[in-house]
């Protein structure tokens, strides 16, 4: 049986276990239908050729409907140390644990609520969000944040992959709505065991309106065989402002697919995405931003780094529509290889249909710096420890713009773990 028909099938078994309401079960049945149209994205797409796809022939689709106390206790044991003045709620396979969370409901201006369904309609415009049209079809649940006008929030959602990709699929699932002038930090993390073998496809959606702020930092920790797959999609109101900061270490196949849409004037997106990879790790990264206003901006940094036969992929795509009079772009794209069997691939896209724009991009694959590496070795510095040094230094400028201190803290631990080995003690002195 083809994995598109196992995933009609699996989602015929579970679809009466489903939220039952009308809107929400025709919304299903028009995602799954989708779905069913243009099929799982496959190698042969142009904008899928980089990622790993074998996974899904071998994935079941069913997510789990009801959650024990044993995951409960896993799950808690993997919570990293809690951000002062976040409030912070835990999902366990894509449901709700309120154990391990801070009580759902309002807290100045922004709401949350944990038993919200997802409802947007990933995959209608384009086929490379497809996957988030399938999280549609099978989400149990999402989480719903709404930040009234002039509201200001701290919220952590922390999404805890459990069951075997084998077994069963978690669709962590996630809608913003930012009001007017509101002021958001949120923190979306993706974790698991070190040994997980783990499904999961996320889909979130976001709405920022007019002069809001929206400081969205993702982080992927997901296990050394897990398969994570992530649809993000944003529309930005009048002086909206986005900052989007990606960090990825974990899983063994990991895509993310963007699409942000600059809607109103003076709208403007900050994206910054770093990546370390090692062994067979497959990272790939489709970002699309969309200017249909005037006078909006984009600045999008990516740093990769792939070790041993790892692969590492970032493709952004700028389109300025004609509409989009003085809009600006900036795009700075870099990859590492310190591997003998690593590959990186790094594309800027520019399509414009406007004359009264500014836009530049710039793109680089290399090796570690051989001089600079001479030089730390003749100080008498050993060679595992230089070669970090130099990792680190490729990547801390994008790592340093992570606005939350303890959240930084423990991302250049993990980073210290990854380049060497060693525990924290490291990452400070790297810092």
């Amino acid at each position: 049986m083809s994995a598109l028909a196992r995933l009609v099938a699996d989602h015929a078994a579970i679809a009466g276990a489903l939220p039952a309401a009308t809107a929400l079960r025709d919304r299903r049945s028009a995602a799954l239908a989708l779905v069913a149209k243009d099929g799982l994205p496959g190698p042969r797409e142009e904008n899928w050729r980089y990622a790993n796809l074998r996974s899904l022939e071998r994935v079941g689709f069913t997510p789990p409907l009801a959650l024990q106390d044993e995951a409960i206790a896993q799950a808690r044991a993997l919570l990293p140390g809690p951000l002062e003045g976040f409030r912070r709620f835990v999902f366990v396979d894509g449901l709700f644990a309120a154990p391990l969370s801070a009580g759902p409901g309002e807290a100045n201006g922004v709401a949350l609520d944990t038993q919200a369904a997802m409802a947007a309609d990933f995959g209608r415009h384009s086929p490379d969000a497809r996957l988030g049209a399938l999280a549609v079809a099978f989400a149990p649940q999402a989480a719903a944040i709404t930040a009234a006008p002039d509201a200001v929030g701290d919220l952590e959602l922390v999404f805890v992959a459990l069951r075997s990709g084998e077994q069963a699929a978690s669709y962590p699932a996630l809608t913003v709505e930012a009001g007017a002038q509101a002021h958001l930090r949120l923190v979306e993390r993706h974790i698991g065991r070190d040994d997980g073998a783990s499904f999961s496809n996320a889909a979130v959606d976001l709405r920022i309106g007019a002069g809001a702020q929206v400081r969205h930092m993702r982080v992927q920790q997901l296990g050394a065989s897990a398969v994570h797959f992530d649809t993000l999609r944003a529309e930005l109101g009048a002086g909206a402002f986005y900052g989007l900061d990606a960090v990825s270490l974990g899983a063994q196949a990991a895509r993310t697919t963007l699409h942000a849409r600059l809607a109103g004037r003076g709208a403007r997106i900050a994206y910054a995405s770093s990546a370390a990879l090692d062994g067979a790790q497959v990272n790939d990264t489709h970002a699309v931003v969309e200017h249909d206003a005037p006078d909006s901006e984009t600045t999008e940094d990516f740093r990769g780094i792939a070790a041993g036969r790892s692969r590492v992929a970032f493709n952004g795509h700028i389109i300025m529509r004609a509409g989009a009079a003085r809009a600006a772009s900036r795009q700075s794209l870099k990859s590492l290889l310190a591997g003998p069997g690593a590959e990186a691939d790094v594309r800027p896209q520019l399509e414009i249909y406007t004359d009264d724009v500014k836009a530049s991009h710039g793109a680089t694959a290399g090796k570690l710096d051989e001089q600079m590496l001479f030089y730390l070795l003749s100080r008498g510095i050993e060679a595992r420890t230089a070669k970090s040094l130099l990792k680190w230094a490729f990547l801390t400028e994008l790592v340093a713009r992570i606005g939350v201190p303890a959240l930084r803290t423990q991302i250049e631990r993990a980073f210290a773990q990854r380049f060497t080995g060693e525990d924290a003690a490291v990452a400070r002195e790297l810092a």
